[in-house]
């Protein structure tokens, strides 16, 4: 691209209004084309081009940097010599012509550096074409890059309507979408209306016309709650126009509505089955201390962990507005809970707990939650029998295609020829089960030197 044939300020003009070009072909309805001119002058080089999201033109491929023979566009050759606005019709695909509407881009001389062309579907044109495209035309020329990131230079929708209204407040065009808002308001001809008029009375776009600041609020009339977006053609006081982007946001805040209130109660229902969990815990704590059988004192113990830690998972969904949950939050909650309530006194326990962040759907944590659980009590009544010491240490590990929970202990080991199919122990069947059936992963035990590592590993589905 010729560049270096551009002043500096001309480069600038023409990155802004490449920066305004999205918007200004939803406001156009049309297909932004940015030429400048070659160093050879049978030819023109494509700056950059927009297509519309309301896609009311037909779709071409992006021709953004390339070269191309300036009789292949005889209209832009035209605009380049003349220095004048140019209005013709293309034919885009072979057998279908569209309107197009050519803009000098003048250098002191009063020479053209540079054109820019909106290309319409005339079979889906708008009432006010022209006029919509000259506003388009003078955003583009007046954006400023800051405009890119705020929220009201936002790009339109499909269900955005599109109203021009002059320094007067009037409204001099209106979209076919903003006529039907309008007219459900019952407005049916808009134009010509002044804005601060009865029937209409929106005072915010006399402020922004004033000001030339972009403005934004939401307003109810007549049963339908209106989204109403102003911008100044140019951002400085007492500009010529204004654009109103007016949108009906009636079901979509209903539907909002709906959703925080069903949010609301999955929440209740999450704090309940919790304070529910917490109740059978306590109450099976009750009957652990009128129970003398130390075997049965064992077995509610391990039911009272594997129950709480179903609770902390119900306790953290009951905190947020999803169905998925942070499991290094809920791991190490359970990982404080099982070393409070098991390590005894006399015992001298080293023990370190690490975790990557792993967001996943509740039902995989409520397994994993079990897991660790599961794995925890193991290795403090098994690992460390008829030890006064040990070490231990928990990490929750995510790699790139898997994530794996390690529990290592320098304990006592495995017993010789022990093997995980063949035990009878309750609490590994169930860590064997979960992480294969459910979270489709592997379990093992490993001997170490002094001690044994425990790991489950389950493989990243990406959806």
């Amino acid at each position: 691209m010729a560049k270096s044939f551009l002043s500096k300020e001309q480069i600038n003009l023409l990155n802004s209004c490449m920066a305004g070009a999205n918007l200004a072909a939803d406001i156009a309805h049309a297909h932004v084309y940015l030429y400048v001119r070659d160093e050879d002058p049978k030819y023109i080089n494509v700056y950059g081009q927009a297509l519309p999201l309301k896609e009311f033109v037909t779709h071409s491929a992006n021709i953004t940097g390339r070269k191309l023979r300036l009789a292949e566009e005889p209209l832009v050759g035209r605009t380049m010599q003349s220095g004048t606005v140019v209005t013709g019709k293309r034919e885009s695909i072979l057998g279908f012509f569209a309107k197009i509407k050519l803009f000098p881009l003048l250098d002191k001389k009063s020479r053209c550096y540079a054109v820019i062309a909106f290309e319409k579907n005339g079979a889906n044109g708008e009432e006010d074409d022209d006029i919509f495209i000259d506003i388009a035309l003078e955003l583009m020329l007046n954006f400023e890059q800051r405009f890119s990131t705020e929220p009201n230079y936002r790009r339109l929708s499909p269900s955005d309507g599109i109203m021009i209204v002059d320094k007067d407040k009037i409204i001099v065009a209106a979209s076919n979408t903003a006529r039907h808002i309008l007219s459900l308001l019952g407005v049916p001809k808009p134009v010509g209306l002044r804005t601060n008029s009865r029937q209409i009375n929106w005072p915010l776009v006399g402020m922004v016309i004033k000001a030339g600041i972009a403005e934004s609020k939401e307003v109810k009339k007549q049963g339908l709650l209106l989204s109403i977006r102003v911008l100044p053609l140019t951002p400085k006081q007492d500009t010529q126009a204004a654009i109103v982007v007016l949108t009906d946001i009636t079901e979509l805040k209903k539907k909002e509505e709906e959703l925080l209130v069903k949010s609301a109660v999955i929440k209740e229902i999450h704090h309940r089955v919790k304070n529910n969990l917490q109740t059978i815990a306590s109450l099976l704590r009750m009957q652990t201390r009128r129970t003398e059988d130390e075997n049965t004192k064992n077995i509610l113990r391990d039911i009272i962990g594997r129950i709480n830690s179903i609770a902390l998972v119900h306790e953290a969904l009951s905190q947020q507005d999803s169905d998925v949950v942070n499991v290094a939050e809920v791991a190490e909650r359970i990982y404080q809970a099982i070393i409070t309530s098991m390590v005894m006194p006399d015992f001298k326990l080293e023990s370190s707990f690490s975790a990557d962040e792993l967001i996943l759907p509740s039902e995989q944590v409520t397994a994993i939650g079990l897991i660790l659980n599961e794995l925890l009590q193991n290795a403090l009544e098994h690992g460390f029998e008829n030890c006064t010491s040990g070490k231990m240490t928990v990490a929750l590990k995510v790699r790139p295609y898997c994530y794996s929970l390690e529990i290592t202990d320098d304990g006592v080991g495995l017993p010789p020829g022990f093997e995980i199919g063949q035990t009878n122990s309750l609490g590994l069947k169930i860590i064997q089960t979960m992480a294969e059936a459910d979270l489709h992963g592997t379990f093992e035990l490993l001997p170490l030197e002094k001690g044994t590592l425990a790991r489950v590993e389950v493989p990243i589905r990406r959806e």
